[in-house]
């Protein structure tokens, strides 16, 4: 049996860690998970995957919006 949802999930779980910690990791790892789990969307494992990649992108996102206002604070 050929576990063709295994690179999605694994790169959603990385997606969701490094989405707190560099966001810029997160976003190509979400990206690329979100590609394949959307290529493959047929097993349920994808589904899960799916979203933990539109999780980890919008964590992602708020972590570099939040930053930005920080580096912008500190120079006021």
């Amino acid at each position: 049996m050929k576990q063709i949802h295994v690179p999605s999930l694994v790169l959603s779980i990385v997606g969701l860690v490094f989405a707190l910690l560099l966001p810029i990791v997160a976003y190509v790892c979400c990206i690329v998970g979100l590609v394949l789990a959307y290529k493959y969307r047929e097993a349920n494992q994808t589904i899960a995957a799916m979203v933990m990649c539109i999780v980890g992108l919008a964590i992602a996102l708020i972590n570099s919006i939040l930053g930005a206002m920080i580096m912008t604070s500190m120079y006021i």
